[in-house]
C-alpha cells in the first residue's frame, strides 16, 4: 500500500464512511454491470446523473489532495497494471478490468488522459475516480495534459458535457475539472520505476521536485509541471532538449533519459502521450536502450486499428505487455 509517510497531512475525513462506501460500490457496480449499446461494439449504454458528478468528484478531489505530487508506491503493491491514454474508451477500460482483476483486488497506475476525442470520457473518469475514492491504495491517478480546462474545451470533453447534459454540462464539466486539478501528477513503483503521463523535464534537479508542485492548479504553459504532462523523447539523437513540435514543452533524446536515470538512481520510465504507427501492434515503443517506454491502452484510437497495451510488473519486477485486440464490428450476412 502507498507508504504512509507520503500521506499529505491532514488528511480530509468523510463524516459517514459507511454511506460513503456504498454509495460507492452502487455507483461502480451500475457502471461495470451495463450493458453495451445495440448499435455499437463500443459503447456501453449507461447514464450517469449530474448529482452523482457532484459528489464523486467531489470525493475524488480530496482523495487526490491527500496524496503527495509524486506518489510513491512500494513492492506490497506488486503485481501491479500500469495503464496509458484511454480518451474515453469506456469499454476498453472495462475490458482491462475485467482481464486483470477489479481494483481491490489488483493494483492499478493510470497515466492520464482519461477524456477528449473519445465518446465516453465522462464515464471512463467517473468510473476511474470512484474506483480511486473506494480504493485509494489499490488504484492511483496521474495527470494527463487533457485534464485541464484549456485542454477539455478544445478537444472534446467540454462538448461531451454539454451534449450530455444540456445548459447543466458546464457545471458538470467543471465539477469534474475541479478534481482534475488536484490529480497527482507522477508515480515512484519501489524507487525504481517512475510514471508520468508526458517526460522528464529540464527543470528537474531531483524527484523532489516534483513534490514541491503546489495542486490544486491548472496547467501551466511552461515549467515542470507543464513538462510532466506534455514532454516526449525524440528519435533524433545528439538534440538533448528542444523545444516540442507540438508547440509546447521540450523534446528530449536517448542520451538525456539515460542521464536523468543514472542521476536519480531510476531503472525505468513509463510514460504514455503518444501513438505512433510502429505502435499499432503492441501498443508500446522502446526508447534508450530500455530505459523509457511509451504505452497506450486505448484501442482503434481514431480508427487507427491499433492494439491496447498495459503494462504489467510482476513480483519479480519483471515487466510484462498485456494487450487487447481492438473490437471488429461483426459483418452483416
Amino acid at each position: 500500500m502507498l507508504q504512509e509517510s507520503e500521506r499529505v497531512e491532514n488528511e480530509e475525513e468523510y463524516e459517514n464512511d459507511e454511506e460513503r462506501v456504498s454509495y460507492l460500490k452502487s455507483f461502480i457496480a451500475r457502471l461495470m454491470a451495463a450493458p453495451m449499446k445495440e448499435k455499437s461494439k463500443a459503447e456501453v449504454d449507461v447514464t450517469i446523473t449530474k448529482e452523482e458528478i457532484r459528489i464523486i468528484s467531489n470525493y475524488a478531489a480530496a482523495s487526490f489532495a491527500s496524496f503527495n505530487t509524486l506518489m510513491r508506491i512500494d513492492e506490497e503493491c506488486l503485481p501491479i497494471q500500469i495503464v496509458g491514454d484511454l480518451h474515453g474508451h469506456f469499454a476498453d477500460l472495462r475490458r482491462i478490468f475485467g482481464k486483470h482483476g477489479s481494483p481491490g483486488m489488483t493494483h492499478y497506475v493510470f497515466l492520464g488522459d482519461y477524456v477528449d476525442r473519445g465518446r465516453q470520457g465522462l464515464e471512463t473518469v467517473m468510473l476511474l475516480m470512484a474506483y480511486h475514492c473506494l480504493y485509494p491504495d489499490y488504484l492511483f491517478m496521474c495527470r494527463g495534459n487533457h485534464e485541464d480546462y484549456n485542454t477539455t474545451l478544445t478537444y472534446g470533453f467540454y462538448d461531451e458535457c454539454k451534449m450530455k447534459y444540456g445548459e447543466k454540462g458546464p457545471l458538470a464539466w467543471l465539477h469534474i475539472i475541479n478534481a482534475f486539478n488536484h490529480l497527482p501528477l507522477a508515480a515512484l513503483i519501489f524507487g525504481k520505476v517512475l510514471c508520468m503521463h508526458g517526460g522528464i523535464s529540464p527543470h528537474i534537479r531531483t524527484l523532489e521536485d516534483i513534490d514541491n508542485i503546489q495542486r490544486p492548479t491548472f496547467i501551466p504553459s511552461y515549467g515542470l509541471a507543464c513538462d510532466l504532462v506534455w514532454s516526449d523523447p525524440e528519435a533524433t539523437t545528439n538534440i538533448g532538449w528542444s523545444l516540442s513540435a507540438r508547440g509546447i514543452s521540450f523534446s528530449f533524446d536517448d542520451v538525456t533519459i539515460e542521464k536523468f536515470c543514472e542521476e536519480n538512481g531510476i531503472d525505468l520510465i513509463v510514460r504514455a502521450h503518444q501513438i505512433s504507427s510502429e505502435m499499432v501492434t503492441g501498443g508500446h515503443k522502446w526508447h534508450a536502450n530500455g530505459h523509457m517506454v511509451t504505452i497506450f491502452s486505448a484501442a482503434n484510437y481514431l480508427s487507427m486499428g491499433n492494439d491496447s497495451c498495459v503494462l504489467r510488473i510482476d513480483e519479480q519486477k519483471t515487466v510484462q505487455f498485456c494487450l487487447l485486440r481492438p473490437v471488429r464490428k461483426s459483418r452483416k450476412h
